[in-house]
């Protein structure tokens, strides 16, 4: 089992510091010794949306997860950044075709 520190924030939670385990296709979320829930990690779309920030859904709200690990997480959870658009996630691919002029 994998565990990663962050902070768990939503609309109708504040920023709260969690513990994201990962093991077994699930994904649960423990707030201290509070069990906040379980997950199948396959009916999850996890998304990176920055470096540092992870977006997804539970049970109809979104949620943002800022892990202390960011990589780690992104490789455990499958999260997957969209480079396809012109500016991208991160810009990366504006950057790349600017610099080599296509």
């Amino acid at each position: 089992m994998a565990y990663y520190l962050g902070r768990l924030q939503g609309p109708k939670l504040e920023p709260t510091v969690v513990t994201v385990e990962i093991d077994d296709d699930r994904l649960r979320i423990v707030a201290g010794k509070r069990h906040m829930g379980s997950w199948r990690l396959t009916n999850m779309d996890i998304m990176r949306t920055s470096i540092y920030r992870f977006a997804f859904e539970i049970e109809g709200d979104n949620f943002e997860f800022f892990p202390d690990d960011p990589s780690a997480f992104s490789d455990a959870a499958g999260a997957v950044v969209d480079l396809t658009g012109r500016d991208g996630r991160y810009g990366l691919k504006a950057r790349i075709q600017d610099a080599t002029g296509s």
